[in-house]
């Protein structure tokens, strides 16, 4: 045999073993039985926005308190170095003078240089006050608060009606536990003169309650 037919003889063997493989290869493979699979999830177009249901953010303007006045009241920077503005907190109001000056302290350790949520609907007071609820940096009720502290008494005026069954019951406990103007010297009196009035009516409803219980054997 000569060269060339040898040659020929081995490509032909070899176009042989490569045709029988594609073969074997196509037989093997797993074909999907139907062509209408479920396809993968689409991802969000706006992934930012799929994150922003997550953080649950409360609603509302965030600024930085300067400077507090009283016990409800407080200057506040606007975000992005807006002006400064007067806020009065909604549903407490200052404890009366004889606790000013501590409920003042208080709010000061509180508030002063933190950053709080006002909410609200932009309302003004005769005083130019922005009234406003007003949240700290946690979500904690600043109303709320004051209230447990015993440094300010509940008021609904012009405050959300839900918001204020948690500061009466707050006001409650501070009451029962003697805590600020709930507590001696002033027993819950709005000034100075009224705290042995306020004295005696305590006193006077405990002897009644004795004296009921008395009678009552």
């Amino acid at each position: 045999m000569s060269r060339a037919a040898l040659a020929r003889l081995v490509l032909g063997i070899a176009v042989a073993v490569s045709a029988a493989a594609a073969v074997l290869t196509l037989a093997t493979l797993r074909v999907p039985a139907t062509t209408d699979s479920p396809s993968a999830p689409t991802p969000a177009s706006d992934p930012a926005a799929a994150l922003s249901d997550l953080r649950a953010a409360p609603e509302g303007e965030r600024v930085v308190v300067v400077r507090v006045i009283d016990a409800v009241t407080f200057d506040a920077r606007l975000p992005d170095g807006g002006p400064v503005i007067r806020v009065r907190a909604l549903g407490v109001q200052p404890p009366g003078t004889c606790y000013d000056a501590q409920a003042t302290a208080f709010a000061s350790r509180v508030l002063d240089r933190r950053a709080v949520t006002l909410t609200g609907d932009r309302a003004s007071d005769r005083f130019d006050r922005r009234l406003a609820s007003v949240a700290m940096s946690g979500g904690a009720d600043y109303a709320v608060l004051a209230a447990e502290a015993g440094i300010a008494r509940a008021y609904a005026t012009d405050a959300a009606p839900a918001a204020m069954p948690a500061v009466r019951a707050a006001q409650d406990r501070a009451r029962l536990a003697e805590r600020g103007v709930w507590g001696p010297p002033c027993l819950g009196a709005a000034t100075p003169n009224d705290t042995r009035s306020a004295a005696g009516t305590a006193t006077d409803a405990v002897r009644s309650s004795r004296s009921d219980a008395a009678g009552g054997r």
